[in-house]
């Protein structure tokens, strides 16, 4: 079975790397890569890695796009500009994946609050599936409008989410490590090559929006959280470190217990073994690439101090690879179609 699909917002970072995962999807064909300031021009001249694989496509217009007969669009659009697409589609009957935050949160005030503006269309909140599929499988396959997911907020969902399940946190101090994909391909002081290279810049000292997710898809109070964001020399990649502290003592068998519980069955989701001990806190380098998210702990010998790491590539599990594992689940497709390729190492 073959499904036809669309990319908007084809010559970003996300964009470009949904089209290099679906350019060998055994069921997913691309038939429109839009673009409102390239519309007209060879997509391969933003993203020359993808030349062979779409020798002869041209990015469409906004309009054209419209007119052409899919069956699931992708929207890597920035924030706040791809929910009036979205809704046009979902008015069409099309299914939507939109990589934005557009649509990640459900509650239209929380929305308010982090975004800083009214949602366009609140309505549309409470349909739309948080499309991080660890957590959502049977929601997201049922759905026809699916978010995105932060990269930064699925790499603390996916560290956290299998402690939070033990009603065992008392506080959590994250640090999140990012390369500089995460600021996409518009330079600015912070993410300009010659300001951000050799640097280990700290950007959000106690809050950044993505910690919104964290909250509703945990669903630990926010008083118990702190976020801090620091750019490190990387292009791809984040990495999270969160010092837990637990309301009680416990074994560490218990701790194993609840990850390999959550991680059970979940293709692309992973706790690193203990043994050896260098590797039993992952490393970005270690699934750069793939859709792979691998998740480690150490225990403090007091039993209530946690130091929980989880490493996933961001333009991959945290952005495109998730997306197109939710359209695999909305379409009745194997989960893992298209993404079951290795990291690559070194990197």
């Amino acid at each position: 079975m073959s499904y036809r699909v669309a990319v908007w917002g084809a010559t970003g970072m996300a964009g470009g790397e949904l089209l290099r995962i679906l350019a060998n999807h055994p069921n997913l064909e691309v038939v429109c890569a839009v673009s409102r300031g390239s519309a007209g021009k060879p997509l391969w001249h933003d993203h020359p890695h993808l030349r062979l694989w779409y020798p002869e496509m041209v990015y469409s217009s906004p309009d054209e796009a419209m007119d052409i007969p899919t069956d699931l669009v992708f929207l890597a659009l920035p924030h706040r500009g791809a929910w009036k697409v979205a809704v046009d589609y979902r008015e069409r009957g099309v299914k939507v994946v939109d990589l934005s935050g557009d649509f990640r949160l459900k509650d239209p005030a929380q929305y308010a609050r982090w975004y800083g503006e009214e949602h366009g269309a609140p309505a549309y909140l409470e349909q739309a599936v948080y499309g991080l599929p660890e957590l959502h499988r049977e929601d997201i396959a049922s759905s026809s409008l699916v978010s995105g997911v932060g990269c930064n907020a699925s790499c603390a969902i996916l560290g956290l989410a299998p402690l939070a399940s033990t009603g065992l946190v008392d506080s959590v101090r994250m640090e999140l490590r990012v390369g500089s994909s995460e600021a996409g391909g518009s330079p600015s002081k912070g993410s300009h090559h010659p300001y951000r290279t050799r640097t280990m810049r700290v950007f959000e000292p106690f809050r950044h929006r993505h910690l919104a997710e964290v909250i509703q898809e945990t669903g630990l109070p926010e008083d118990l959280f702190t976020m801090t964001m620091t750019a490190v020399e990387m292009v791809r990649g984040v990495q999270m470190l969160a010092q837990v502290t637990l309301k009680e003592p416990v074994k560490e068998a218990v701790l194993w217990k609840a990850y390999r519980k959550a991680t059970e069955g979940r293709p692309f989701w992973n706790v690193c073994p203990a043994r050896p001990s260098h590797l039993r806190l992952p490393d970005p380098r270690f699934v750069l690439g793939s859709n792979h998210c691998s998740v480690g702990f150490v225990l403090h010998e007091d039993g209530v101090r946690l130091l929980v790491v989880s490493a996933l590539d961001n333009l991959m599990k945290g952005a495109s690879g998730s997306a197109v594992q939710a359209a695999n689940l909305m379409l009745g497709l194997e989960e893992t179609s298209g993404l079951d390729g290795a990291p690559i190492y070194p990197a």
